[in-house]
């Protein structure tokens, strides 16, 4: 799994977490931070190692890469832009994303599926399945922590490459600072690559 790709699926995986919450998924957790922990799934070579830090400011998300890296995607434009060391960036706007169902109106349908703690927080466990407008189903398990306005703390998806599980841990609901958010004004447009999307 290619840098973007791991990225992206850890941003979408809370942002259909997120969106399981309710109606309208802008209602909670506008504002937050978190250290993301991904496992399961090939990763490959080019994957970042270790925990990520997530951060979240109304319609804007961050994600920092390494120690010098981030990207930031616009969850109403549809839109990630890469900022690598030295100011380079690239903006890209992934296929996957276009049908990313917490920027879009869609269905939720929820099932509890017990209790579990994770982490030390209490949570309530639902099975969900999102359903953005003219597109395609997601299915997940969630774990809503009791103790955390029911943020969504373990996330288990089935990807094309096999379960993902991602966990998010320190989370803080303080307001990140908006000049978290700010990318390079150059931004390069990124060729698609064969296969559908950027690599």
């Amino acid at each position: 799994m290619t840098i973007l790709a791991r990225i992206t699926m850890g941003s979408i995986l809370v942002c259909l977490a997120l969106a399981a919450q309710g109606q309208n998924p802008f209602d909670s957790h506008k504002q937050f931070s978190a250290t993301m922990v991904m496992s399961g799934a090939p990763m490959g070579s080019h994957a970042p190692q270790g925990d990520m830090k997530i951060y979240r400011l109304n319609d804007k998300m961050r994600t920092n890469i390494g120690s010098t890296g981030y990207s930031i995607t616009d969850l109403t434009q549809h839109t990630t832009y890469m900022v690598m060391g030295q100011g380079m960036c690239m903006q890209m706007t992934p296929r996957g994303q276009q049908q990313n169902p917490f920027a879009e109106q869609g269905s939720v349908e929820r099932t509890p599926a017990g209790t579990d703690t994770v982490d030390g927080h209490p949570c309530k466990v639902e099975n969900v399945t999102v359903t953005p407008q003219n597109g395609t189903a997601t299915k997940m398990k969630v774990w809503l922590a009791d103790d955390l306005q029911e943020f969504p703390v373990k996330v288990e998806i089935q990807s094309s490459r096999g379960p993902v599980t991602v966990q998010y841990k320190d989370v803080s609901f303080d307001a990140p600072p908006s000049s978290l958010f700010a990318h390079p004004s150059d931004c390069r447009q990124m060729p698609s690559m064969p296969g559908g999307g950027p690599q």
